[in-house]
């Protein structure tokens, strides 16, 4: 049985909740308002964890940038911008969803064997800015190339969902 008995761990599991529970709810939000206040709640999880892992000034960013302004340009797009509402969804769309579903299963799955090969080492902290490349592509590929691949699926996302059908 394990038991929770560092604060820290507590305050984790509840920030898991929030971020996981905050991005499901944005996902399948009927309506736009209600996706964006759950995203706004996901990225404030997400800021949860900065602060937990000692890094305030990143927290204190995410919420300033991704809450402060993305957020609210979402909102205020949705509210300038008249859109008609959609039709009910079709049968068809619960298959693509089981489909993202086991995609993500199987990214998470790559990323959990790609963690086993992080170092376990902090890198030296008299680090300059010259040889942050080298650090970055050197001793932390697999969680680069899963960044990448990560930014290239939210971007193809934004432009799937800003084609605009004729």
């Amino acid at each position: 049985m394990v038991t929770l008995t560092i604060p820290s761990d507590i305050s984790f599991i509840v920030l898991t909740a929030v971020t996981i529970i905050g991005a499901i709810v944005a996902l399948q939000a009927k309506e736009l308002i209600y996706g964006a206040i759950a995203l706004a709640i996901s990225f404030i999880g997400v800021a949860g964890f900065f602060t937990l892992l000692g890094a305030p000034y990143l927290a204190m960013l995410q919420i300033s940038i991704y809450v402060g302004a993305v957020v609210v340009l979402i909102l205020f797009t949705i509210m300038l911008v008249h859109r008609e509402q959609e039709q009910e969804m079709n049968p068809e769309g619960s298959i693509g969803l089981w489909l993202a579903g086991l995609v993500a299963l199987a990214i998470s799955g790559v990323v959990a064997l790609a963690g086993t090969n992080l170092p376990s080492e902090a890198p030296e902290s008299n680090i300059t800015i010259s040889d942050l490349g080298p650090a970055l592509t050197l001793q932390y590929q697999v969680p680069l190339i899963i960044l990448a691949l990560l930014l290239s699926a939210s971007l193809l996302g934004a432009l799937i969902l800003a084609k605009v059908e004729r």
